[in-house]
Parts: C-alpha cells; structure tokens; sequence
C-alpha cells in the first residue's frame, strides 16, 4: 500500500499555505517576501518613533475621557515599541552571530558585551537582512518572521493617534462600579467619583493570575504578559524554560504547544525574587 505523503503547511499563524515542494523552511515565501519588507522598513520605523518619542509630531490622543492631568513629557507608547523591537531583534542577531563567528559585523556587536545597552535597531535589523538564507533555513525561523512582524506593528500603532487612555477595570469599591481608563504609563489611575486610587499593574497581574489555568501559546503568553506593564518577556526567554524543563506543555492547539497562565506567573515570581534577594 503505498503511502501519502502529507503535506507541509506555513507554520506563519493565520497563514498555512501549502510549502513549495523541496522547500524545508517552516515559513512560505510569501510569508518570508513580507519579512523582507517589514525588517527593511525598521530603519524608517525607528526614525518615526523617535520623533514621535521627542514629541515632534501631532501625535493625537482621540480616544477616552480628556485628564486634566499634566501630560507626561514623552510618547511611552514609542518608548515601549523601541523597547519591543530591540528585545525582539537581539536574540535573532545573537544567535546569527554565534552561528557566523568570521562575520564582520561581530566586532562591532561584540562591544556591546553580550548586552542590549547601545545596540542600535538598525543595525540588527539590517544584520538579519544579510542573514536571511540562515533564517530561512532555521528550524524556528517562522518564529522570527512573526515575532518581528508583531514587534514592527507595534511600533506603527504608537505613531499613529493611538488613545492615551488604556482600560483598568471597574472600581469596586463600596460597589461604586465606575469604569476606569489609565493614562498610558501612569502606574495608578483615581475613580472619578470616588476617588479610590488603583494600581494599574497590579490589577492587570491580577487578571493573569484569575487566568492561572488558562492555556496559552508561547506567542500569545508574551503578549499576555507584556500587557502587565511590569516587564517585557520574550519569546525567546520561555523558549528557554522550555528547554531546561521550567515550563512543561500543558495542551496543544493543533501542532503548537500551549502553557499554564499560572507556571509562567510562578516562574517570574521566582526569578523577581531572586533578583530582590
């Protein structure tokens, strides 16, 4: 009985068009035609996000009620797209230049000790464009392709007239039930009718933690994570629980692993307190 042979699908989300025949990447090439385009496209990105970071441009704040609040002296809506970027490019790049240790540009980063501090965007951006063929031929390249992809759409929506308002939950206290909006980096927002004070980050942790049991994958955890305020974890880093056995599979959606709300909280709070001491 001969055997079928099954078809290899894009591992891209929201894409899995069937692979070429012979092609071994885990991405289309269309899918990889818009990883070239969106990661050409960093250096124009940075450039905006900057001014929009100095406060240059007219960047509107349209959306939510107007505060009377006097408003922070800098986009942290740009600030923290920068910040996304370079936590999402770094890992690529350092491991692009583990893999090609005669590459050039390895002086270069090589001052940078290891570390993101001075790394420029640009230039991992333009390191993984001279990189692509090793991408394309990573067995987790598609992961690149998305998390770059995210990161870059990010950053686009911190330039355009993005709200200054982020929504915090219901006040309830005494069953005042008011709905609360946070000014985008304020650590606290105060009800307006009874002037109970919230922590914003706290209360976003709090609703990982209801969700302790959820299963999530790796990509939807970091964004989960991310909207904390507390710290950025990539995707890279849980990759690396993973492979040390910290975090364990709990489920699967289709052929992509999923994980507990509640082991990767676990596993922040033990790092944070190793970090405290």
């Amino acid at each position: 009985m001969e055997l079928v042979k099954e078809t290899r699908l894009c591992q891209i989300t929201a894409c899995g068009q069937p692979m070429p025949t012979g092609d071994n990447s885990t991405a289309c090439p269309d899918c990889w035609a818009s990883f070239d385009r969106t990661v050409g496209d960093i250096p124009a990105l940075v450039v905006e996000l900057e001014t929009t970071l100095s406060r240059q441009t007219s960047s509107g704040q349209a959306n939510g009620p107007k505060s009377t609040e006097t408003p922070l002296p800098y986009s942290t809506a740009a600030s923290d797209a920068l910040r996304l970027l370079q936590t999402t490019l770094w890992p690529w790049a350092r491991e692009g230049l583990d893999a090609h240790p005669t590459l050039k540009a390895r002086s270069r980063f090589a001052r940078e000790t290891g570390t993101l501090v001075g790394t420029a965007i640009t230039d991992m951006a333009a390191l993984l464009l001279h990189l692509r063929g090793w991408l394309v031929t990573h067995p987790d390249g598609y992961q690149a392709v998305e998390e770059i992809a995210y990161a870059c759409a990010q950053g686009r929506q911190a330039i355009d007239r993005a709200p200054d308002r982020t929504y915090a939950g219901t006040c309830d206290t005494d069953g005042c039930a008011e709905e609360l909006y946070a000014v985008d980096g304020r650590a606290t927002v105060v009800c307006q009718v009874c002037s109970t004070e919230r922590d914003v980050a706290a209360w976003r942790y709090a609703r990982l933690e209801d969700a302790a049991d959820q299963l999530l994958t790796l990509s939807e955890m970091t964004r989960a994570v991310a909207e904390t305020g507390d710290e950025t974890v990539s995707r890279k880093r849980m990759e690396g629980w993973v492979r040390r056995g910290r975090l364990l599979r709990s489920g699967n959606v289709g052929a992509t692993a999923t994980y507990r709300v509640g082991d990767v909280l676990d596993i922040l709070t033990d790092e944070m307190r190793r970090r405290v001491g």
